[in-house]
């Protein structure tokens, strides 16, 4: 199994709270994502995160879907408006040989100017 974890960055101090990790079963075709309730709670305990922006909410809860979640897919390119060449020098530029959701997140870190979340590898 593969794991992204979605974090959330304070701009002031640049500090990172892990909210939650996403997993990817490629055998099963599965996404899955699961809280962390110890670090969501401190960093709202410290008051820079509000749990209200996540569309998820159960702790105890392995969240499972066919397809990658909507808050990572905003983070991906919206490839069908790339053309062809583009989209070859995309994934050259990222050493990628074929597109892939999951490595391209790993890759980019699915950083948005919309939003303080970012995502990152496990180290």
């Amino acid at each position: 199994m593969d794991y992204l974890y979605l974090k959330w960055r304070d701009y002031t101090t640049n500090k990172k709270y892990l909210i939650g990790a996403l997993f990817r079963d490629k055998e099963k075709g599965k996404y899955y994502f699961k809280l962390s309730k110890k670090h969501i709670e401190k960093a709202i305990s410290e008051g820079i995160y509000n749990k209200a922006i996540l569309p998820f909410s159960d702790y105890n809860q392995i969240y499972e879907s066919d397809e990658i979640f909507a808050i990572f897919k905003i983070r991906l390119p919206k490839i069908e408006q790339y053309t062809e060449e583009e989209f070859k020098e995309l994934l050259e530029d990222l050493e990628m040989k074929e597109y892939d959701e999951f490595e391209y997140l790993a890759k980019t870190k699915g950083e948005l100017i919309t939003d303080k979340f970012v995502v990152e590898k496990e180290k």
